[in-house]
């Protein structure tokens, strides 16, 4: 072994506290950036594969009355079709226990399940089913909880029939989940022998469905395509009942990805403090050796020989560090995607390690590192024989002059106090980025506060204008006369109007759709310009002042907007609202007639005046009794209903929420980011107090005499503590200035950029987060300060007096 190693090893050795918080502060980083992006990666990919992905998607689809399997030919050779997919499709109820005790399931065969041409499906766990079994799909899971060998039961036309899970799939484009639609798998015989409707008209029984979808070569040619396609079908006397021109799938993977970028962002800080971290080490690494530096030049060494020993010592650390860094970051990455998958909920498909993470965990554990520490290593290596044999150990700087000339007159202080205030500054630049440590950390968490406190508050004041107790999901068989009609006895509603909820792409992004009455006396809305909607208002919109800003529309121009039967719409601007959304993906809101609304998501326009697909209740007083009153009434109405068999199950009032409710889970729907954020900012935290412990560490070294002192005039233990707990708490409080300073500048800038990439939310900043941020950077203070104050408590007087 050389004598240059044989100098690492007991450099090592020989602080190891010191070893141990720069092998914690590389691998913290490394830790944190692996864990977040590998997590990004699992999420963004299952997210990819279960709704993005285009390519076996449909861009034609027709319902017809029968399946012929000798057309198949004739169809693929129609010009500009790229692939034909056959489909027996099943809608029925699948009985469940949570409230209204059921809910729509729609069940898919194909002639061949295990390679569809189009929308194909996934299987992640089990197996195929066969007769009598069934498959479903993985989101179901968050509608009811089911599990494979579990039976389920669903509605045919003479009664329910029970079929067994035998296997999970994920499909692209499907996600019961967000949708709330259940989605199942079935063999051809299985959904063969199911007692249903063929075709039927019949709102809410459960029917069969005869459907063929085609992908087309270019998009440009699809409504002739259709149309030759339609021809070969009616000269094979096959009748087409419906033709559809699926959208793409639409999720907001752009914004997902916004978000990750805003963690790895923050994750960056931690790399930064650790940098901080390595800068400080070396510098006092080698201001403890300039002796030894001066020794090895007198013997013939070269500046580059001995840089080269101590980049050796940082190249060890890092080994020590990266290493198991990217095999936590990797593991806490999986384990963070397989905890949140559940609740999203994702199916995560098969592990896979990519290359270019494990280079990203070397980059970092190494370069970072090296780069923090070759400025020290030049300036403290580059120094001559002579200035280096002029300074022999630990050089000692004057004490804080200011507060020097105040402890005399502020003797209600005690000397310990003072002697940790006086320290603070002993070692200026040390302590500036110390400080500038501890600042990076408050001002992560300042902003992560600040964000979810706007997204908390933006999230919950959607429904603010709404001034409702209850919402009513209504099926097809219940207009809004009859609604009333039926409701005339239950007590305690002061108002009753229609309402409707929705969603439309735009070349700007997803927006959110409310349907309105006109003249409401629920809805309170705030015009920032133009006018209210009027009765005999058709084709108009008002849109939120965030989708105004993001897309330059103005009063008087034109939205344009295609709806589901691929139709283009053009709905005049007459207004701009403060209305927020709550939903990722969504970049506005718009406010359109309830009838517009309704006509576009296809009610015929004759009976659009008494349709109701959603309505919102105003109970007489707003007390938590009369409401849970009104809604056993409602839940007893809707009962009554199936009975008695005037409406279908499904086919009168649906659901029943509480609007307040409502406002919870689409917060508790971002719990998930909060948690997140949060861990980001506990890394850059953690990051922070291994920084601070190390300067504190390095302040018990530089002090021992001053300790031995105190110890020889009979200090305690605590007393001796309590000057480097001072000094650690001291430069917590200093930091709090300026993380409140630049975290406020930068939470907004930090908003903007989420706004911009995942949703628009306002910028609300609450007074107690900066009361919030001092406890956090004294907890990070007290907690950084702990294993330096047993260090110094447990001193001997003779080791401390000892001439270094």
């Amino acid at each position: 072994m050389s004598a240059s190693t044989r100098k690492i090893l007991a450099d090592m050795y020989r602080r190891k506290a010191r070893t141990l918080l720069l092998i914690s502060g590389i691998l913290v980083g490394v830790f944190g950036l692996i864990s977040i992006t590998f997590t990004k990666d699992i999420l963004f990919s299952a997210f990819a594969y279960t709704i993005e992905s285009q390519a076996t998607q449909p861009d034609i689809t027709m319902v017809v009355d029968r399946l012929d399997a000798g057309l198949l030919p004739a169809l693929k050779a129609v010009p500009n079709v790229k692939a034909v997919q056959f489909e027996t499709r099943v809608s029925t109820l699948w009985s469940i226990h949570q409230a209204p005790g059921y809910t729509a399931l729609k069940i898919i065969s194909y002639p061949d399940l295990h390679t569809p041409a189009l929308a194909p499906f996934e299987l992640i766990s089990g197996r195929y089913p066969q007769a009598g079994e069934i498959v479903l799909e993985y989101g179901d899971t968050a509608l009811a909880p089911t599990a494979i060998g579990d039976m389920v039961r669903i509605d045919t036309t003479h009664g329910q029939v029970q079929l067994r899970v035998v296997g999970m799939a994920r499909t692209a484009g499907v996600d019961p989940a967000t949708s709330g639609k259940a989605q199942a798998y079935m063999s051809a015989d299985g959904i063969r022998q199911l007692d249903v409707l063929t075709n039927s008209n019949q709102p809410n029984r459960p029917a069969r469905q005869y459907m063929l979808h085609y992908k087309v070569e270019h998009i440009s040619q699809v409504d002739m395509t259709a149309r030759d396609l339609q021809t070969i079908l009616h000269s094979q006397h096959i009748s087409v009942l419906v033709t559809a021109f699926p959208g793409p799938a639409i999720v907001p993977l752009s914004q997902i990805n916004g978000i990750f970028t805003l963690l790895i962002a923050l994750v960056i800080l931690a790399v930064l403090v650790s940098a901080i971290l390595i800068f400080n080490t070396v510098t006092t690494l080698i201001t403890e050796q300039t002796a030894i530096i001066a020794t090895m030049k007198t013997l013939g060494g070269t500046q580059w020989q001995i840089m080269r020993s101590y980049l050796l010592f940082i190249i060890i650390c890092s080994s020590l560090a990266t290493i198991p860094g990217l095999i936590l970051g990797i593991t806490g990455g999986y384990a963070l995607a397989s905890i949140l998958a559940p609740a999203i909920p994702l199916a995560l498909g098969p592990f896979i390690l990519p290359i270019n993470l494990i280079l990203l965990g070397l980059l970092v554990g190494f370069g970072v590192p090296i780069l923090a520490a070759i400025l020290p290593l030049w300036n403290g290596t580059r120094i001559t024989i002579r200035e280096a044999l002029s300074t022999y150990g630990v050089s000692t700087e004057r004490d804080n002059t200011l507060l020097t000339r105040f402890d005399w007159r502020l003797t209600w202080i005690s000397q310990t106090v003072w002697m940790g205030l006086r320290s603070l500054f002993r070692k200026r630049w040390r302590a500036m980025l110390t400080i500038f440590m501890l600042s990076i950390a408050g001002t992560s968490f300042l902003m992560v506060q600040i964000l979810t406190t706007s997204i908390n508050y933006t999230v919950g004041s959607v429904f603010t204008n709404f001034h409702a107790d209850i919402e009513v999901d209504l099926g097809p068989q219940m207009t809004f006369s009859s609604l009333k009609h039926d409701l005339a006895r239950v007590q305690h509603i002061r108002v009753l109007e229609r309402y409707g909820q929705g969603g439309v792409t735009t070349r700007w992004g997803h927006l959110a759709l409310w349907g309105i009455e006109p003249q409401t006396r629920i809805y309170h809305y705030q015009l920032v310009s133009g006018r209210w909607l009027r009765p005999e208002d058709r084709e108009v919109v008002l849109i939120s002042r965030h989708f105004s800003a993001l897309t330059g529309l103005a009063v008087g121009d034109n939205l344009s907007v295609t709806n589901p039967s691929n139709q283009a719409i053009n709905w005049r601007i007459i207004g701009i609202i403060n209305e927020n959304v709550n939903g990722l993906g969504q970049m506005g809101a718009a406010v359109v007639p309830v009838n517009t609304l309704y006509q576009f998501q296809g009610a015929p326009a004759q009976s659009v005046n008494d349709a109701a697909f959603r309505v919102l209740l105003q109970a007489t007083d707003h007390s938590a009794t009369t409401i849970q009153a009104l809604t056993q009434q409602l839940g007893n109405l809707a009962m009554d209903a199936t009975t008695r068999g005037s409406v279908e199950r499904g086919g009168g009032i649906v659901n029943v929420y509480l609007v307040q409710d409502e406002i919870m889970r689409h917060q508790r729907s971002w719990f998930i980011s909060y948690i997140l954020l949060y861990g980001v900012a506990t890394i850059v935290g953690g990051a922070a107090m291994i920084g601070l412990a190390n300067e504190l560490t390095a302040a018990v070294l530089e002090r021992r005499r001053e300790i031995g002192m105190l110890r020889t005039l009979g200090a305690s233990s605590w007393r001796v503590a309590q000057v480097f707990w001072v000094q650690g708490l001291s430069l917590g409080l200093i930091a709090w200035l300026p993380a409140t300073l630049l975290g406020l500048p930068l939470a907004y800038a930090f908003l903007r950029l989420f706004s911009q990439f995942v949703m628009p939310v306002d910028f609300i900043v609450d007074p107690l987060a900066f009361l919030l941020l001092l406890l956090s950077l004294l907890t990070i203070a007290t907690l950084a300060s702990i294993i330096p104050l047993k260090n110094a408590a447990r001193l001997h007087i003779a080791e401390l007096l000892r001439y270094e």
